[in-house]
């Protein structure tokens, strides 16, 4: 049952309305697959991979604001520096061009050694909020003008603005943030509302210093209040992001068509394939009692354990190459090799690897094994 059906069972009355509360759901109807590697791979190709702007903005904030926290006395004497260098030589300094543009660069160095610390940090933090949401990406085909997709998706996009689940979402986390920031502050006012009230009583500088550690403390807190709310964004935006890549199966079979389609993907199977297929047949052909062929174009190994095994199993079969390679593998272990080609031929067609062999084979295969069983027993080698 979709959204729609469910709420119209409670609400018939809702019929009449006229947007698609389809939109409460995941907005795209039929897409219930996760996004293929390839389709990840793509999207992020075009500059699409799951961000969460409040994530990095938080992050560039509490470490700038406790970069210059630490280095409050270091700013603190720079600033007083310049006010009584200035104040005690402004009425000594002599207006020419040599002494205002040695004025002007000492100005710059100042404000340089003020600033520039502050901006160091506050592109490393940056670049830690930008590289923890998956790195950087540079591509030019998100700032390309589409102006037949805005305009074919004007309604749907209209739409989502009221009645998305990312539109939701960030109503709810927008209450509860401001909820969270105003009980923080009733709680430190609260708190320290005795301390602040005997502020007019110290001396200047222990309210100073009072307010700067009170500032810090509220600060702090809320900054990682707010982180918290962004790492929660952060983990909404991923999982909305997978969500807009879900596929539907066609879209799967129709990409799964297309990667084989590519020369290099294709080579790329195969390689895979005859790797596989070359790790398997050298584990299990050793452990068959005999292999049967055709001569030449297809091999089948049966092993079959009495204790265990009601009926022979097919442990390895191919042709071409790979019955070449059974061959070579049972010659390398002693293993017998029997040729018959109608049950060769319909073992490989009938009965998979895994599987027992069939009743109507029952009678031709136990003939081989006794050949087999009983070359053995006297000391025959195949």
């Amino acid at each position: 049952m979709t959204t729609r059906e469910w709420l119209l069972s409670l609400y018939p009355e809702l019929a009449e309305i006229t947007f698609d509360l389809q939109l409460f759901a995941a907005e795209d109807e039929g897409r219930t697959e996760e996004p293929t590697e390839y389709k990840k791979r793509k999207a992020r190709e075009e500059g699409q991979i799951p961000r969460s702007q409040e994530l990095t903005a938080i992050i560039v904030f509490l470490l700038v604001f406790w970069a210059v926290s630490l280095m409050a006395g270091y700013l603190w004497y720079l600033m007083r520096s310049i006010f009584r260098f200035y104040l005690e030589n402004i009425l000594t300094l002599s207006a020419t061009s040599n002494n205002l543009s040695a004025l002007y660069v000492n100005m710059l160095w100042v404000v340089a050694q003020v600033l520039l610390p502050v901006f160091f940090v506050a592109v490393v933090a940056a670049v830690i909020g930008n590289a923890i949401q998956g790195g950087f990406v540079f591509t030019t085909k998100r700032i390309q003008f589409n102006f037949a997709k805005i305009w074919g998706n004007i309604g749907k996009n209209f739409a989502r603005m009221f009645w998305s689940t990312e539109t939701l979402f960030n109503l709810a986390k927008s209450l509860v943030k401001l909820v969270g920031v105003f009980a923080v502050a009733f709680l430190f006012l609260m708190n320290r509302f005795g301390e602040l009230l005997l502020t007019s009583r110290r001396s200047l500088p222990e309210s100073v210093e009072f307010l700067a550690v009170f500032l810090f403390q509220f600060v702090s807190t809320v900054g990682i209040l707010l982180l918290i709310f962004a790492l929660v964004d952060y983990a909404f935006q991923r999982w909305n992001f997978i969500q807009s890549l879900k596929m539907t199966k066609q879209e799967i079979k129709e990409e799964f068509k297309e990667m084989e389609g590519n020369p290099e993907i294709k080579a790329k199977i195969r390689e895979m394939q005859r790797r596989f297929i070359s790790q398997n047949l050298a584990r299990e052909v050793p452990k068959a009692d005999v292999v049967i062929t055709n001569p030449t174009h297809i091999a089948v190994a049966l092993k079959y354990d009495p204790h265990y095994m009601n009926a022979p199993v097919v442990i390895a079969k191919g042709e071409g190459p790979i019955a070449e390679r059974i061959k070579a593998l049972a010659k390398e272990h002693d293993i017998y090799v029997i040729e018959n080609k109608p049950l060769a031929r319909s073992l490989y067609q009938m009965v998979d690897v895994g599987e027992e062999i069939p009743p109507e084979f029952f009678e031709a295969v136990a003939r081989i094994l006794s050949i087999v069983y009983q070359a053995k027993g006297k000391g025959v080698v195949a």
